[in-house]
């Protein structure tokens, strides 16, 4: 990872937008006072990359209340193509990355511009991107920060490392990890074949309980071949038998037999005849239903007729009695008008009518009630007057009604006489039925029953009897010499199907012994490629070139008094166990001994950590397909004196052929001049700014 191009802004110090631009130089010093942003120059790179820094979460964004987000840009030229990561965290928001590479190829990054076009390699999530830049760079956090990165105050960040865990970052600097892929298939094809040899197993068991059977079943054969042959000779005897019984004659039987089939077929004509009577019967009783009906109406409306005339009648009566009231009633009415009027006009003392003194009290009271008598009157002739229409209409209603059943006597006539002569019809065909029933039919059930169970001409009918007889009795014979031929058959099969079942066996057995060597060429291989495999023997080939590398820093930066070694294997603590556990210890040798690293500490301990480290980044940058072209030191000057100072810029020096980017940090004026480009980084009021000198 050759780093190109970096733009930030509103991260940690950087609180204006700030671009370096990487491809004017190979060797660098990042310089500036304490709290200037020099580190975070870094923290922007491996955040940009891997979303890891000193801080974490919102703490990187600048604090100042204007800045709403923390955003890097870095772009870099890797294995040929040129990528550009941006990375940015919104205030109270999601992080947002995006990953792009340039289409064209094209590697010529100034200022921040490029040719060609950015296509996106971005994912559908931030995790899943997260995994395609790692896969580009085939490099974790841990990995690159121990090989390429000496961020400050972690100088010692691989030989602090557990034994195991920098067998693993060693591993993941080699590129180690792909012996892990090759386990993991290597593991999974051979759970396949075993789950293969399993069933090839199972197989196997079945076929050797089948062969086991293999007695039993010739056996079983040999009995049912006996068995075979001697109901064959039973069956052929039977059919000489019946050879002879069918040279009898039965031509009295079947005389006897026409001569009642005869007799049956006359029975059954008659039966036929009985049943179409009886049909006919079904009907005439119907049509003798319906007339009965039919007369019973006709009498209903006889007796309706009847009381119509008598209603007439009636209605006559009263008719002639309401005219009679109402000649009454007109003639009482024209009496009290002329009397009403003789009233109204009389002038006198006494009263026209009753003789009385004519007073107007007498003369009112009288008017009063002749009115009220005549009204009276006038009513009744009025009611009576509406009964008469009534009755009028009434009257004429019925004799209406009269006149249609004029023709009730013709038809009641006509249906008695219909009634008459279906009955005669119907006891004359129920006669025929019953005659029918108590002779011809008992007839016929008789005849065939004979004819049904062959119960005829039993003198003559034995030796047909016995020729039935023989017959079922072989067809009997050849039934059971049928199943038991199926039986010898499928005897024979499984007596015959064994030779195949040795010959499969065998084929299975040779492909069993074949899967079981390829379970065990497989474990070997899981083994190999195992932590303990191959990688170690890699590590163990990759140890000598590292030492020889960190030693050769080691005595320049010790004046030769110092040396490392590195230790893959050490004794358990039993005893008892005769093999030795895998480890990576380190243990330095000075004037006064070999001793653990881990005893050393201050200046001598970081000049073997920078040496360990710098062998690492070193070997990489030698090897085919190397990852790591970039080297940053972050610090480290200040635990060293003048001399040690002096030497840690010369091994620096030493090794600038071997990178394409290498980026020191120190914020010591006097060693500003030793590199020949300078990024000085100094905080204003707008916050840290960026220029190369």
């Amino acid at each position: 990872m050759i780093p190109l191009h970096l733009k930030l802004s509103g991260f940690l110090s950087y609180r204006e937008p700030v671009e370096v631009d990487f491809t004017g130089f190979d060797l660098a010093c990042i310089s500036g006072s304490n709290g200037a942003g020099k580190s975070s120059l870094l923290d922007a790179v491996t955040w940009a990359l891997f979303g890891e820094a000193r801080k974490r979460d919102e703490a990187l964004i600048n604090a100042h209340r204007l800045v709403k987000a923390a955003e890097v840009a870095l772009t870099f030229a890797y294995e040929g193509n040129t990528y550009r990561v941006i990375r940015v965290l919104p205030r109270g928001k999601s992080t947002v990355l995006e990953f792009q590479i340039l289409d064209d190829g094209q590697v010529t990054i100034s200022a921040g511009s490029s040719s060609g076009t950015w296509r996106p390699l971005t994912e559908r999530t931030l995790r899943d991107t997260q995994a395609r830049i790692e896969q580009v760079l085939r490099l974790d956090y841990d990995t690159f920060v121990n090989a390429s990165f000496f961020l400050q105050g972690q100088a010692d960040q691989f030989a602090q490392q557990k034994p195991s865990r920098r067998k693993e970052i060693l591993g993941s600097i080699l590129g180690l990890e792909v012996w892990e892929e090759y386990k993991d298939r290597t593991a999974g094809r051979r759970k396949a074949i075993e789950r293969d040899l399993v069933s090839l197993t199972g197989r196997l068991q079945e076929i050797e309980a089948e062969l086991a059977e293999e007695e039993p079943r010739r056996r079983k054969l040999a009995e049912l071949e006996a068995q075979l042959d001697e109901m064959s000779a039973g069956r052929k005897a039977q059919e000489a038998a019946l050879k002879s019984l069918k040279e009898a004659a039965v031509s009295q039987v079947a005389a006897e037999k026409a001569r009642l089939e005869e007799e049956r077929r006359s029975l059954k004509g008659q039966e036929e005849s009985i049943q179409t009577q009886a049909q006919a019967l079904a009907e005439l009783t119907t049509r003798q239903e319906a007339a009965g009906k039919a007369l019973l109406e006709t009498e209903g409306r006889i007796s309706e007729r009847q009381e119509l005339e008598s209603q007439r009648n009636a209605g006559s009566s009263q008719s002639a009695e309401l005219k009679a009231e109402n000649a009454l009633l007109k003639a009482a009415m024209d009496e009290l008008k002329v009397r009403i009027g003789q009233l109204e006009s009389a002038e006198g003392a006494r009263c026209p009518l009753c003789g009385q003194e004519l007073s107007e009290g007498h003369r009112q009271s009288t008017l009063e009630t002749l009115h009220a008598e005549g009204k009276e009157k006038g009513d009744r002739y009025r009611a009576n007057k509406a009964s008469l229409d009534d009755l009028t209409q009434r009257l004429a209603d019925a004799e209406s009604q009269i006149a249609r059943l004029a023709g009730a006597e013709r038809e009641r006539l006509a249906a008695s006489n219909s009634i008459t002569q279906m009955a005669g019809r119907i006891e004359s065909i129920t006669e025929a039925a019953r005659n029918w029933e108590t002779g011809g039919a008992k007839r016929l059930q008789e005849l065939e029953t004979l004819l049904a169970g062959e119960r005829y001409a039993a003198e003559t009918r034995q030796p047909v009897a016995s020729l039935e007889e023989a017959e079922r009795a072989l067809l009997d014979l050849k039934e059971r010499e049928n199943r038991l031929n199926q039986e010898v058959g499928a005897a024979r099969q499984k007596v015959s199907v064994l030779d195949d079942l040795r010959q499969r066996k065998a084929g299975l057995e040779l492909e069993a012994d074949a899967q079981r060597r390829q379970v065990g060429a497989h474990k070997q291989l899981e083994r190999a490629f195992g932590r303990d495999g191959v990688p170690a023997l890699l590590i163990e080939q990759a140890l000598p070139e590292i030492e020889a590398h960190a030693n050769e820093l080691l005595d320049r930066l010790s004046d030769g008094s110092m040396s490392v070694r590195f230790v893959t294997q050490a004794a358990y603590k039993d005893k008892n166990r005769a093999d030795l556990r895998e480890t990576l210890d380190i243990q330095i040798s000075d004037g006064s001994g070999s001793r653990d690293y881990e005893t050393f500490s201050g200046g001598e301990a970081f000049r073997v950590n920078f040496a360990i480290r710098l062998a690492l980044s070193r070997l990489l940058s030698h090897r085919k397909g190397a990852r790591l072209q970039t080297l940053v030191i972050d610090e480290g000057f200040g635990s060293q004196d003048v001399q040690g100072r002096q030497r840690l810029i010369e091994a620096i020096n030493a090794v600038r052929g071997d990178f394409a980017r290498i980026l020191v940090i120190t914020h010591m004026d006097e060693l500003k001049d030793a590199f020949p480009t300078r990024i000085e980084v100094t905080k204003g009021p707008k916050g840290s700014l960026v220029s190369v000198i």
